[in-house]
């Protein structure tokens, strides 16, 4: 065989006129055996001869019936001067992809429940509703310390002033309640706004550390 056969695009190896004519390379062979492709469409001797494309389509159109075009499960193409197209890609088995999601839901399912056992063994989970309880109890004690406090703090100030100590605790006390109601008021809206679940650091990406 010639250079200028080796690069002539019309001459193809057995391997490349099976893929071409959609058909394996064991029915190219047997083509080959039976004489079907034969003479002017064998390029070169032996197991490096080659083939001309357009030799072999119309030897093969002549030589073979329609049944023999459909015996490997695809029509054989010997149109004149048009490649095969190649072979369709297999449709996607649904149960299986179902079966696919199913399996990885399951995996992600269980990284989850261990990064969440984890973050529990170290103490990173607290319940919303106590935590909400916990805050009130400590703003409640902070207020009573408060106002546990102005008895001392009126009878300095009145032995400061020399006025009498009644007058001082009963005016501070007076002005302490809006102060208590503005406490409280505003650790209710604090306490509202709180998340009943707060995002694991996980779902921010960052892991178990």
């Amino acid at each position: 065989m010639s250079v200028s056969e080796a690069d002539d695009p019309g001459v193809v190896s057995k391997g490349e006129l099976a893929r071409l004519l959609r058909v394996t390379p064991g029915r190219v062979s047997q083509w080959l055996a039976e004489g079907k492709i034969h003479g002017p469409a064998i390029v070169g001797l032996g197991r490096n001869a080659r083939i001309d494309l357009e030799a072999a389509k119309s030897q093969l159109r002549l030589s073979l019936d329609v049944g023999q075009r459909f015996g490997n499960g695809a029509e054989t193409d010997l149109r004149p001067g048009i490649a095969a197209a190649p072979a369709p890609a297999p449709l996607a088995d649904p149960v299986e992809d179902r079966l696919r999601r199913e399996k990885l839901r399951e995996i992600e399912f269980r990284n989850r429940a261990a990064a969440e056992q984890e973050l529990a063994r170290r103490g990173a989970y607290v319940r919303a509703d106590q935590s909400k309880a916990a805050m009130g109890s400590a703003l409640r004690e902070m207020l009573t310390v408060f106002e546990g406090a102005l008895t001392d703090l009126a009878s300095a100030i009145a032995a400061r002033f020399e006025i009498p100590q009644r007058d001082v605790l009963h005016l501070m006390k007076t002005e302490f309640r809006p102060v208590r109601q503005r406490a409280a008021e505003a650790a209710a809206v604090r306490s509202g706004e709180l998340p009943n679940i707060v995002p694991d650091l996980q779902e921010d990406g960052e892991g178990v550390p």
